[in-house]
């Protein structure tokens, strides 16, 4: 457009022509011409009419996504992609899942069929998953579909599930907390990374943990990878230790910056290096806790049960319990029983906090509720949510 309209200027100003006009001239009287005059979109081809209506009429996508879908594909006829829609049809791919994919991979439409897409397709039922998932996965990741068969789906998936020992429940769980480990170059960085931990005494089961609980910490590349298994090492992290996984989850998830900030918030609210290195090595994930929950709940320990900041770098995993929902309805119920002298001299609160819910409703809810009508009154809020009051 833009070259368009320099020509025009040029054949309609014999001046610029001749080269009797200033560049800062010729420069002000192109600026003229494009804020002056409204710029006009070509007309739709034929080709992208004919993708739109397919999309709209066999995918079920609404006008402006058809449209949208189409200019990414140059259709010149429906015939393949038809025979595309039928494939997914054979599949278990339903209406919804058709769109979803047309939506966000319309280029699948012209691949071919029966080599291009049932191959790949066949690969995830011949490793034994149900067919919901091959349908959840593709239309949630259509993009899995345009990476090659033999060097990148075949393998990796071969690799995770040689890994994960066949349990194609992890192994689902993994592809879809990061797709990118089924079609990204496992011998650049995984493969690397996991023969690390193999020679640094992380068992075959802990590595199983990691890939599929945390697949996105083994992508990480290799150099990065390398520093974070060095470093937990330095901290004292035992490597036959499931920590030690969850420490490198921890580590590779935050940035350098972010990580010195985590360390300061607990510094600043009294604990001294050496307590937040232990608290961290007892519940890594202590470092993603947001740091407005970090105080509230170091306020709330202060405050109501006259705890030093200090102490909860001990058990650092109450910091990991929901405010709202158990830290303050449990401390209600211990609060009232504690003084009327129902709980004992060595019932803590952080014991109660630990406890399983059902455990907690029975042995100190359901078991006053009688005689201390006001329990019900201060655990409320998880009552809302439980089952009825058993009967005695």
């Amino acid at each position: 457009m833009l070259l368009r309209t320099m020509v025009a200027i040029l054949l309609r100003n014999p001046f610029v022509a001749g080269g009797r006009i200033s560049p800062g001239a010729f420069l002000r009287l192109l600026h003229h011409e494009l804020v002056s005059k409204p710029f006009t979109t070509c007309p739709s081809s034929p080709n992208s009419d004919l993708a739109a209506s397919f999309f709209k009429t066999s995918c079920g996508l609404s006008p402006s996504a058809a449209l949208a879908a189409a200019s990414r594909l140059n259709m010149k006829t429906t015939e393949n992609a038809e025979s595309v829609l039928r494939i997914l049809a054979s599949y278990g791919f339903d209406k919804s899942n058709i769109a979803l994919m047309a939506a966000k991979q319309p280029i699948l439409f012209s691949f071919h069929p029966e080599k291009c897409i049932k191959p790949k397709l066949d690969l995830f039922i011949a490793a034994g998953f149900t067919g919901n998932f091959i349908t959840n996965l593709f239309s949630k990741y259509p993009s899995i579909l345009t990476h090659s068969l033999e060097r990148k789906l075949s393998p990796n998936l071969h690799l995770l599930m040689t890994t994960l020992g066949g349990d194609r429940k992890i192994v689902g769980t993994s592809i879809d907390r990061c797709t990118p480990i089924l079609v990204s170059d496992l011998k650049k960085n995984v493969l690397p990374n996991i023969e690390m931990l193999r020679e640094h005494g992380v068992p075959a089961t802990n590595i199983a943990k990691l890939i599929g609980w945390w697949p996105r910490a083994i992508t990480q590349k290799h150099d990065r990878f390398s520093k974070t298994v060095a470093l937990l090492e330095d901290m004292g992290f035992d490597p036959s230790n499931t920590l030690f996984i969850q420490g490198i989850q921890v580590n590779v998830g935050l940035t350098q910056p972010t990580w010195e900030r985590k360390l300061q918030l607990y510094y600043s609210l009294g604990w001294s290096q050496e307590e937040t290195l232990s608290a961290f090595k007892k519940c890594p994930s202590s470092l993603l806790i947001s740091e407005e929950k970090v105080r509230k709940v170091v306020a709330f320990f202060v405050e109501n049960l006259k705890w030093e900041p200090s102490r909860l770098a001990l058990q650092p995993i109450l910091l990991r319990f929901s405010f709202e929902k158990r830290i303050v309805p449990k401390y209600a119920v211990f609060n009232i029983l504690s003084t009327r002298g129902l709980l004992g001299t060595n019932m803590s609160f952080s014991t109660l906090l630990r406890m399983s819910e059902s455990t907690f409703l029975k042995k100190y809810v359901w078991k006053y509720s009688d005689t201390i009508p006001e329990l019900l009154d201060a655990y409320k809020v998880k009552l809302d949510n439980a089952v009825a009051v058993p009967s005695n």
